[in-house]
């Protein structure tokens, strides 16, 4: 076989190939840092038996267009003096009031209703005047007709939780 001629066949390779690792593109270094980048600084180790300072905790600003608003509190004004009236008169248990008052308020109203004789009638509310005294406080004026009789109410409301919390009530 002198004049044949060999054909070179390509050895195929055995080893496995392991694939390529893809790494993202290097960012050019900016010159300015963007205003919406949080800065990260050096963590601040606090101890429990450390005194908390204003400095220390800092507080976000509050956002008003995120922050939810409160609700008007005459109708809340209105309707705990009536439920803490009909508390008084037997007709709802004192329990009902647990979420809408102060506990110091809630013990007082508890006391009383321990005492008073049970009578039947529906209490209806004439009229409630409400005086904002800050953001977070508020003043009412509720006339309540209970039956035999006018009765004025005047409470305090202060915000608890994102809801009016009664903090002092009397009932006349």
């Amino acid at each position: 076989m002198t004049g044949a001629t060999t054909l070179a066949v390509p050895r195929v390779s055995t080893a496995i190939r392991r694939p390529h690792l893809l790494l993202p593109p290097v960012c050019e270094p900016r010159t300015q840092p963007d205003p919406r980048e949080v800065v990260l600084r050096h963590p601040v180790t606090r101890s429990v038996l450390m005194p908390a300072a204003e400095e220390d905790w800092p507080v976000p600003p509050s956002d008003p267009t995120t922050r939810t608003r409160l609700p008007d509190p005459a109708p809340i004004a209105g309707a705990i003096v009536l439920a803490a009236v009909e508390a008084l008169s037997g007709t709802r248990p004192v329990a009902q009031l647990a979420r809408w008052l102060a506990p110091e308020v809630f013990d007082q109203l508890s006391a009383r209703v321990a005492g008073a004789p049970p009578h039947r009638r529906r209490a209806t509310v004439r009229s409630t005047r409400v005086y904002r005294v800050s953001p977070r406080a508020a003043e009412a004026c509720v006339v309540v007709h209970d039956g035999a009789r006018v009765r004025a109410a005047a409470l305090r409301l202060q915000v608890h939780r994102r809801r009016w919390r009664a903090t002092v009530l009397q009932i006349g």
